[in-house]
This record gives C-alpha cells, sequence and structure tokens, in this order.
C-alpha cells in the first residue's frame, strides 16, 4: 500500500496469457492479491479526498469572491442625511461658512477622490437663504460640505456615488 507521502503511480494490469497448445504461461499476469488489491483502494481514496479538497477550495474561492463582490457594491452607492448649523453673526458678516464633516458608513472609497457626491436640501429655517451647499475635501473616508447662504440650520440628504467601483 502507498504511503500517504508518495505519489500515487497506477498500476498497469496485465491479463495472465496461456498458450493453448502448450499449456505453457506465456505472460504471467498481475496477481490480484492483498497487496495489488489495498494499492488500488488506496489510489481511490486519496483521488477522493485529492477531489474534495478541490472542491472546498472551489468554495472558498466562490465565498471569498461573494465577499468581495458584496464591499464593493456596498461602496457603489451611499446615503445619509447631515445637518449644517450656522454660527451667530452680527447679521450682516460670518467669520466663516458653516460646515460639516461626513464620514459615510463601511468601507473607505478606493476610487478617491473621483467619486461624485449629490446633495438635497430638505429643512431649512428659511430654505430661500440656503445658498449653495459645496461638497469639497473628499478623500477615502469622507467629505466636507460647506453652506454658502445666510439660513441658520439645514438638513440636506446626501449621495455618494461611485461609478468606477
Amino acid at each position: 500500500m502507498p504511503l500517504r507521502d508518495e505519489a500515487y503511480e497506477p498500476l498497469e494490469w496485465e491479463d495472465r496469457v496461456i498458450d493453448q497448445q502448450t499449456g505453457d504461461v506465456l505472460v504471467p499476469g498481475t496477481p490480484v492479491n492483498e497487496v495489488n488489491l489495498n494499492r488500488m483502494e488506496s489510489g481511490i481514496l486519496t483521488s477522493h479526498l485529492d477531489v474534495g479538497l478541490a472542491a472546498l477550495a472551489a468554495l472558498q474561492l466562490a465565498a471569498a469572491t461573494q465577499q468581495e463582490m458584496e464591499k464593493l457594491k456596498n461602496q457603489r452607492i451611499l446615503q445619509g442625511e447631515a445637518t449644517i448649523t450656522a454660527n451667530q453673526s452680527n447679521g450682516y458678516f460670518r467669520d466663516f461658512e458653516p460646515f460639516i464633516e461626513i464620514s459615510p458608513p463601511g468601507l473607505p472609497q478606493i476610487n478617491t477622490p473621483n467619486y461624485d457626491v449629490i446633495l438635497t436640501p430638505t429643512v431649512s429655517d428659511d430654505l430661500g437663504r440656503v445658498g449653495d451647499l459645496v461638497v469639497y475635501d473628499k478623500t477615502q473616508n469622507g467629505f466636507k460640505v460647506k453652506m454658502t447662504g445666510s439660513a441658520m440650520v439645514v438638513v440636506f440628504i446626501w449621495t455618494l456615488i461611485n461609478p468606477r467601483v
């Protein structure tokens, strides 16, 4: 019986050939005995184990591929809501334009800074005074949004779209 560390070498089986006229054995043939049969069983078992390991490796690869696809799908479009609250001013001037830093949940964006962000204001103390909402400083783990208008509070929905993921 072959050892587990040895590679399996197939045995070339031969028929026993006898001369019909003389009765002499021309080819002794491969003996059907315990050694040869156990060797054959060991080869069959080894091939089943190899097929099982290959199937297990294929399943693991498929699971890893599926997980990677889910990761990429979850990076393609993200959405959330944020609020910018302005600082108090003297009624005419502000020291700076109010902004907020947004860190989308999940994994870092792999296509930085080439992703798009769409902003949709939903609530404000005065929608006419929101001005523009501007996205800037896009990084792998987030971006900033500033408000150029004079509203004190604006709530908006942000949608991050990363089409090249």
